[in-house]
């Protein structure tokens, strides 16, 4: 099971960019060779602030780092599309691709047999396994680039979107079957202005893959598959088309729970605490997470994300 960080450690840990928690000292030895594959990935990945980036290490975690925005980009400041594609490095115009059936089961993964709570399931999981208080940007990359814009202050972590493309910024831990829960606060908004929590990204130092799990300032939900690695242009896939719920509060200065579980092949979606949809993919079956924006139809449109709580395995 993860544990949540401990903020007594994080010097240290900035300071050597390698080491676990709770384990004795390395040798000598083991220390250059930890150096060389913290200098290799910082080395190969990118970064959205021109900086080399802060390193978090658990027992259960690999030495590696948060990495940098990749957008989706937008087509209009309209609602929503299922057409929406872009690759790691550039923008490209979106293809059409066909819509599957939400109720459709991939017929090489067999169903989890599990009943996922009706209501909060805070209230069933017990403690998180991993949390961020998003006290401070220990665990994410900040600063600008092309799509977004993180800062932390008071508390929370504030994310702006920089144009109407969706951007996002990742962090840890790796999880398969998991329930994630994410605390936002929105801003001024207008329409279709969205955020939401994109997760099993396969690879974090390349994540331009995952599942997209999104509100509108007016209401709205959707589930999307992005896949970068499909054709020229890649591939947005709608498994839940955009829909109006009433447990979304709607309109600027609002707060809203989104929690998002993942067992098997069931996605399973939550505003506030109420189950308000389920669909089932097994695309991706594992991957990093992180939170995502994309200001539509208001400039600037930032959110500021109050918490993040995960909980593994929550069908034992």
């Amino acid at each position: 099971m993860l544990k949540q960080f401990l903020p007594i450690l994080l010097i240290s840990i900035l300071l050597s960019g390698c080491g676990l928690i709770n384990q004795a000292s390395p040798t000598l030895s083991e220390e250059a060779k930890m150096a060389t594959r913290v200098g290799e990935i910082l080395t190969s990945m990118p970064t959205a602030t021109g900086q080399s980036g802060e390193g978090i290490s658990t027992p259960s975690l690999p030495t590696v780092l948060p990495t940098a925005t990749i957008g989706v980009p937008a087509t209009s400041t309209s609602a929503p599309t299922a057409t929406e594609a872009a690759t790691a490095t550039q923008s490209l115009e979106p293809t059409t691709s066909p819509e599957p059936s939400a109720t459709s089961v991939p017929s090489q993964q067999p169903t989890v047999v599990y009943t996922p709570p009706a209501s909060d399931p805070t209230t069933k999981l017990g403690a998180a396994d991993w949390s961020d208080s998003m006290d401070n940007g220990n665990y994410w990359p900040t600063g600008a680039d092309q799509f977004t814009d993180v800062a932390f202050a008071n508390g929370s972590m504030g994310l702006t979107g920089l144009t109407t493309t969706d951007g996002w910024r990742m962090t840890y831990p790796e999880l398969d079957n998991f329930y994630i829960e994410t605390v936002f606060q929105v801003n001024d908004c207008s329409g279709a202005d969205r955020y939401g929590i994109i997760a099993r990204v396969p690879v974090l130092t390349s994540p331009d893959r995952g599942y997209m799990f999104g509100f509108t300032c007016d209401g709205k939900y959707s589930l999307r598959r992005w896949n970068a690695s499909i054709g020229a242009k890649g591939e947005m896939v709608n498994l839940i088309d955009w829909k109006t719920s009433a447990a979304i509060n709607t309109g600027s200065t609002q707060t809203n729970r989104m929690g998002l579980m993942a067992v098997g092949d069931r996605l399973i979606l939550y505003a506030n605490g109420q189950n308000i949809g389920e669909v089932k993919d097994n695309t991706f079956s594992k991957g990093y997470f992180g939170i995502f924006v994309g200001a539509r139809e208001t400039e600037d449109f930032s959110i500021r994300v109050d918490q993040i709580r995960v909980w593994e395995n929550p069908e034992q």
